[in-house]
C-alpha cells in the first residue's frame, strides 16, 4: 500500500487525515537507522519505539489528564471506550495493551461455508491501525480524530493508541441497507459484511450491522476494517465474484 500513488490525496482529504499521516511517517521513520522494526518482535522492543514517540506527542502527555477519573468500557476485542465530560459530543477509543484493533484475513476457501471469506484477526501493527482509520476518514465527513499515545496497561505491554469519533445515536441497519447505502458509493459486496471499491480497491471488512450506522442516508462504517485490497484478493474478487454477478 506504501508504494500507491494516491496515498498523498488520501492524507490530505481532511485535517484529521493530515495528522493522522503525520504519526503515520513517525511510525514509518522507525524502521530507519537501525534494524527493521518488525512489529510482531518482543514488545519490549515495539514498547521502547513507541514509548519515544510517546514522549515526544504533546497531545500524548495531555491524555492521562483528560481521561482522569473517567468509566472505560470494553468496547469488543478491539478497544476501551471512554466519554470524557468536556467532550460529550465524542467516543474515544483506545486500543487494548496487546494490540493495535483487527486486521482483516482473507481466507479464499471459506473453510467453515459460511459464505464468510474474510476474519478479523488481531493486529499488532500500529501502522496497519492509521491507515485504517484514514481510509473510512474518507468515505464521508464522519472522521475519527488522532488523540495520542498512552502508557501501556501492564509492565511488558506496548503503548496504546487513543482516537475518538463523534458520537452516533441511531439504530443498528440490516445487511441489506447497509448493501444498499455503500452500494451508492461505489461499493460492491463481495463477502459476508465485505465490500470493495472497485475504482478506489479499498476494502471494507467487519462492516456489519453492528459497525455500521446509517445517518440520512449515508453509511457511516465507524468500526468496520479499511484497508486497500491485495492482489490476490482482486484476482479472487475478479474471478468468483465477477463470475457469480455475470450469471
Amino acid at each position: 500500500m506504501e508504494d500507491r500513488n494516491d496515498w498523498q490525496s488520501i492524507e490530505n482529504s481532511s485535517p484529521e487525515n493530515r495528522e493522522l499521516g503525520e504519526i503515520l511517517r513517525q511510525l514509518e521513520g522507525l524502521h530507519q537507522g537501525g534494524s527493521p522494526i518488525d512489529w510482531q518482535e518482543t514488545r519490549q522492543r515495539c514498547g521502547d519505539a513507541l514509548a519515544s514517540l510517546l514522549i515526544g506527542c504533546s497531545k500524548s502527555l495531555r491524555l492521562p489528564s483528560l481521561l482522569e477519573g473517567t468509566e472505560y468500557e470494553v468496547g469488543g476485542d478491539e478497544h476501551h471506550l471512554v466519554r470524557v465530560e468536556s467532550e460529550p459530543e465524542r467516543v474515544y477509543k483506545i486500543t487494548h495493551s496487546d494490540s493495535f484493533g483487527c486486521f482483516s484475513r482473507f481466507l479464499p476457501a471459506d473453510p467453515d461455508l459460511t459464505g464468510r471469506h474474510f476474519y478479523a484477526t488481531v493486529n499488532e501493527d500500529p501502522r496497519l491501525y492509521i491507515r485504517r482509520w484514514m481510509l473510512l476518514n474518507t468515505l464521508g465527513e464522519y472522521q475519527t480524530r488522532y488523540e495520542g499515545l498512552l502508557w501501556p496497561q501492564e509492565d511488558l505491554f506496548v503503548p496504546r493508541i487513543c482516537v475518538s469519533q463523534p458520537f452516533l445515536e441511531s439504530e443498528n441497519p440490516s445487511e441489506s441497507e447497509i448493501a444498499e447505502s455503500l452500494s451508492r458509493y461505489g461499493y460492491q459486496r463481495i463477502s459476508v459484511d465485505t465490500y470493495l471499491n472497485g475504482r478506489t480497491n479499498i476494502l471494507l471488512s467487519d462492516a456489519a450491522p453492528r459497525n455500521v450506522r446509517i445517518i440520512n442516508g449515508v453509511p457511516v462504517p465507524f468500526d468496520a476494517i479499511a484497508s486497500f485490497a491485495t492482489p490476490e484478493v482482486l484476482a479472487w474478487v475478479a474471478k468468483s465474484v465477477g463470475n457469480s454477478t455475470s450469471s
